[in-house]
């Protein structure tokens, strides 16, 4: 059975691994990407050309959740990206993109980013409802989001309890605010799937950069806060 598919950039050195929903459980599925992040982490650390990273995997022995890249497997081309998450995935629809804002200068919420101009509308602070809490007193794992060069903010998981959330970069104004807002679609989804909030984390790392929410890129460091105020504090950078 095909769980998923390992790709590399024809041209470049990024590679990713991309599930197939239908194969597996969603914790077996999620725990078998993490382990390819972590592979391709590794390899990336190590200096490995990516194709030379995936060539080295053919034939290696069956992980229980990963699986294998079968002896004699061979590099199969597509045109673009979507192409493979249709192969994989065929129907398989992504959560819509976060709208604009309804005007220039403003948040989401609408709230003005000249506080002169007031405080409002401001939008109620709730903790409940769908998705991993948003508050932890544990210390957290977070790792950067990127767009492009630019640093938008940082994804971020509690060490001990159910928490997760993404933290703006004060400098990335608007841009850091929408892609808060995708992130918390996504982690919203990973939820419902009964992915833990560290195995969530884990498993964005590597992925295809999204137009809005950004990248982690594959063997980027994370790191450890001791709460949620200090990494609050270093995103003001």
């Amino acid at each position: 059975m095909v769980i998923g598919y390992l790709y590399t950039a024809v041209r470049g050195n990024s590679a990713s691994y991309l599930r197939r929903l239908a194969a597996q459980d969603t914790e077996p599925g999620f725990d078998g990407a993490v382990v390819w992040s972590q592979r391709l982490s590794d390899a990336y650390q190590a200096g490995l050309p990516a194709q030379e990273a995936l060539r080295g995997w053919i034939g290696a022995e069956e992980h229980p959740t990963a699986g294998a890249i079968p002896p004699g497997a061979k590099f199969t081309e597509l045109g673009d990206y979507e192409e493979l998450r249709q192969l994989a995935n065929p129907g398989h629809v992504e959560p819509p993109l976060p709208g604009p804002p309804p005007e220039p200068g403003y948040f989401p919420d609408g709230t003005p980013f000249d506080r002169s101009k007031g405080w409002g509308p401001l939008g109620p602070l709730t903790t409940d409802g769908p998705g991993y809490k948003s508050a932890t007193d544990s210390a957290v794992r977070y790792v950067p989001a990127y767009r492009g060069d630019f640093l938008l903010g940082y994804l971020w998981a509690a060490e001990t309890d159910d928490a997760a959330g993404f933290v703006p970069r004060v400098k990335a104004r608007l841009d850091g605010h929408i892609a808060e807002s995708r992130w918390t679609t996504r982690m919203q989804r990973c939820e419902s799937e009964g992915l833990s909030p560290l195995a969530m984390m884990r498993s964005w790392i590597g992925a295809e950069e999204d137009p809005t929410a950004g990248r982690i890129p594959v063997g980027v460091e994370e790191r450890r806060a001791p709460g949620l105020p200090e990494l609050n504090v270093h995103a003001r950078d």
